[in-house]
């Protein structure tokens, strides 16, 4: 079969297809294979690049309650999740999208990976992030990303975007979940020796090979990579470096779109829907300083996604009067961030997932005070962060811990031992003092503060306890600690000096607030009425979470869902598509993007 980007004619001014997909992102691309697969003629847009959007720089995890590959197993329930979400979620419990989503996730799931090469693994050591809440489970609903050999996609391996450059090493090697740990004990482990030597070897293969990357691609791109593979096999058109101008509406309906491609505009005529797939905003600081209220007030923020997720979705959702929601928990997706400067000048942002959990770590503020559980989700972190910067203008904080534990686990970018710290020094990432004293000078905060404080940690730390924030003691936060550490995986003092810390500020991998749609994705105004031929998934869209973060693949996981779903609804093949939905829509025709053809 020919495959490919296909490369167009684009003498022609005007293309048809049954569905416009704008956006490559995981939602994107699994609404454009569900559509095909359903025998619907699909063109996708990107205006970036590269394929993938933010997605392809994710963890790649997915939360799918009830999926196949926890087999039959008995701790989990439609009722559990449900409950879960409720309880987590709270007051903005989205009932009817909620439920379609836990009753739904797993057959998406299974539907794709079935007519793809999409591969997902469950992840037992994977908590839900509340398990004290009614309703979690372990090990059970988060799924990561098979890794994909990104040779197969042959010359179009190149239209992938790349991961993060902080993710990867060698110059191009990414790491999945499960390498991190070869890498930190080959030196210890016969069987982590082999392994890592397997992918360093891979990797040089490839580098010799002239690939301007490995081709091994794991989480998010290994998702993106699967999908795209696909789509191609598939024949559906994908044209990158292709943005979207204004939506075409014809007796109130929206009938296509107005593209700017390299060669000139073009109209894309779509007979049966148009699908917003242009992901979150948090790539526009103009959108920032608009959603997020700590940086309206001048507070430090900074976006892992690329400046290409500019929410220009939520302009055009905005001219055909659809409804933007704000009011969720939380505007985005935030993690703590540390920006790492790169002998170029440029900088890197590394996230602070696990490393807050580990013992003989705290985070102070510029008074040398601790501000909150260190172990709790990277989410809610960042609103205690926020909690305690209010009314200032810095919402500047520091991971503070010794020697000892610094080469026992690393800290943000710095590797845990027979690591090299000394270049972290030399751009000033890490900061050292002999002493708490001198540490403090450094950082330029209150040195009493920090060494009451720390002595205060010490005295309970000796006994596994922390009395006044709790750490280490929910199920999740111990996952993230270190079991060897008795009797708290999370707890312990952090002992003599010298002492380091890096400097974190708030930080985001997505966006929550976004355009009010129901559980087919159809896009909805004010007053809640269909805006007809217009679709949105993915996060774009307002979270089904509600504004928090319940588990590891609560973004990913509906963007998934919510694209079956909606290629499904679009389709006409759900049991709960209305003759509303469907009035003027004209049967898939012979008519086809054979227009768009090579």
């Amino acid at each position: 079969m020919r495959w490919g980007i296909w490369n167009f004619d684009m003498q022609d001014e005007i293309f048809n297809c049954d569905v416009l997909v704008i956006g490559s992102g995981a939602a994107g691309m699994a609404t454009a294979l569900t559509a095909s697969v359903l025998g619907l003629d699909v063109i996708v847009t990107e205006h970036a690049p590269y394929l993938g959007g933010a997605s392809a720089i994710s963890g790649g995890e997915i939360w799918i309650p009830l999926n196949r590959q926890a087999g039959d197993s008995h701790d989990d329930s439609e009722e559990k999740a449900i409950q879960y979400l409720r309880d987590v979620i709270g007051p903005n419990f989205d009932q009817s999208r909620g439920v379609a989503y836990v009753r739904n996730a797993a057959a998406a799931l299974a539907f794709l990976e079935d007519n793809s090469h999409l591969e997902y693994e469950l992840l037992e050591t994977v908590v839900d992030y509340f398990t004290d809440v009614k309703g979690s489970t372990h090990g059970l609903r988060s799924l990561g990303a098979v890794p994909f050999d990104g040779r197969k996609l042959g010359k179009h391996f190149k239209t992938i975007r790349s991961p993060l450059p902080a993710s990867m090493i060698f110059g191009g090697m990414s790491l999945g979940r499960l390498d991190i740990p070869h890498f930190s004990r080959f030196t210890r482990s016969l069987p982590s020796l082999i392994h890592v030597c397997k992918m360093l070897a891979n990797h040089l293969r490839d580098r010799l090979l002239g690939y301007h990357r490995g081709t091994r691609m794991v989480m998010g791109n290994a998702l993106v990579g699967r999908l795209a593979l696909t789509l191609m096999e598939r024949q559906v058109a994908l044209w990158t470096n292709t943005a979207t101008t204004d939506l075409v509406r014809n007796d109130g309906r929206v009938t296509g779109a107005l593209v700017a491609h390299p060669t000139g505009r073009r109209l894309i005529r779509a007979r049966r829907a148009v699908v917003l797939a242009t992901g979150s905003f948090s790539g526009s600081r103009q959108k920032q300083m608009e959603f997020l209220p700590h940086v309206r007030a001048g507070q430090q923020h900074r976006s892992h996604l690329p400046t290409t997720n500019d929410g220009s979705g939520l302009d055009l959702v905005r001219t055909m009067g659809g409804k933007i929601d704000t009011g969720l928990r939380q505007p985005a997706a935030f993690t703590p961030v540390s920006v790492v400067p790169r002998p170029d000048g440029s900088e890197w942002l590394t996230p602070h997932f696990g490393d807050r959990a580990k013992p003989g770590v705290i985070v102070v503020n510029a008074s040398g005070e601790r501000i909150a559980n260190e172990a709790i989700n990277y989410h809610d972190f960042i609103a205690e962060m926020l909690r305690d910067s209010s009314g200032r203008t810095s919402a500047e904080f520091y991971l503070v811990t010794s020697h000892k534990h610094l080469r026992a686990y690393g800290l943000g970018r710095v590797p845990a031992a027979p690591g090299r710290i000394t270049p972290f020094f030399r751009n000033g990432y890490l900061q050292k003092g002999e002493t708490l004293a001198e540490l403090a000078d450094k950082l330029n905060i209150n040195a009493r503060g920090l060494i009451e404080t720390v002595e205060a940690h010490n005295a309970q730390a000796h006994f596994g306890s922390d009395p006044v924030f709790k750490k280490g003691g929910t199920a999740f936060e111990r996952a993230a600690g270190d079991p060897s550490n008795k009797p708290n995986p999370c707890v312990a003092p952090l002992g003599t000096g010298p002492f380091y810390a890096i400097r974190i500020i708030p930080g985001d991998i997505g966006t929550f607030a976004g355009v009010s749609v129901d559980e087919t994705g159809r896009v909805l105004t004010e007053d809640g009425t269909v805006i007809q031929g217009l679709f949105a998934v993915g996060t774009v869209t307002s979270s089904i979470m509600g504004g928090t973060y319940p588990a590891a693949g609560a973004m990913l996981g509906p963007a998934l869902t919510f694209g079956y779903l909606t290629a499904k609804s679009i389709a006409g093949q759900m049991d709960d598509v209305t003759a509303t939905q469907l009035d003027g829509l004209e049967p898939s025709e012979t008519e086809t993007c054979k227009n768009a053809a090579e």
